[in-house]
């Protein structure tokens, strides 16, 4: 029976590699319009885990479902790659590959960099951006393909404070199912409802976030929240 609340599932997926198993036997559950973190030290597994999820990585054994058989998702890197154009050509290319007329696409590319504060780079090279206005149009950009869930995999990492202020708040504001992987503590309080604690390739805690941060189930956890793992 197929839960409402529920994006998608992962049942017993496991990923290996020349090093080994990176990725361990993992059954979860996402939940739909959620901003959840998958929370580790580096070389927990975030990325893999992600990767797969997004269907960029195929699991070594196991299965993962979407909620529905139809599901569009996008993910943002922590170094975004843009065509040789400017802000809003690069945001017109992806209304473009969906078939959108340019009237329209226009109209959409310059209504998001609006609600997001960057009309003022509308006629930018998106090349010659800086790395936290990189990041916003890379979000910008997914958005505009509204998915049914967003992948971020260390978005902020590259950033500055304000530019990482700015983003977080973009990524708490969209009401998209969001499911982004970090190392970063302070950056899972501020933004997390629910938290997926990975480490060693292992998913060792699923909690809500205020949860795991003031009562972590495990001793792994504890270490982490510390600072001592």
């Amino acid at each position: 029976m197929t839960n409402s609340n529920i994006a998608l599932h992962l049942d017993n997926v496991s990923f290996r590699h020349e090093k080994g198993e990176a990725l361990q036997k993992t059954s979860l559950e996402f939940k739909k319009a959620k901003n959840t973190v998958i929370l580790g030290p580096n070389g927990a597994g975030k990325s893999i885990l992600l990767k797969l999820c997004h269907g960029l990585l195929q699991p070594s054994s196991g299965h993962l479902f979407f909620e529905s058989d139809i599901i569009n998702t996008c993910m943002v890197f922590p170094k975004p790659v843009f065509l040789r154009r400017t802000v809003l050509e690069n945001l017109e290319y992806v209304l473009e590959i969906k078939g959108i007329e340019k009237k329209i696409r226009i109209e959409k590319a310059k209504n998001a960099l609006k609600q997001f504060s960057m009309s003022d780079f509308i006629n930018h090279p998106a090349r010659n951006l800086s790395s936290g206005e990189k990041q916003r149009l890379s979000l910008i950009r997914a958005l505009l393909l509204d998915p049914d869930i967003l992948f971020l995999d260390e978005p902020t990492s590259n950033l500055d404070p304000s530019a990482t202020g700015t983003l977080e708040k973009m990524i708490k504001d969209t009401d998209v199912t969001t499911i982004m992987a970090t190392h970063d503590i302070m950056q899972a309080k501020r933004v997390a409802e629910y938290i997926i604690f990975i480490n060693q390739g292992k998913v060792k805690e699923c909690a809500g976030a205020a949860t795991f941060f003031n009562r972590p189930a495990t001793e792994e956890a504890r270490k982490f929240i510390e600072g001592k793992l």
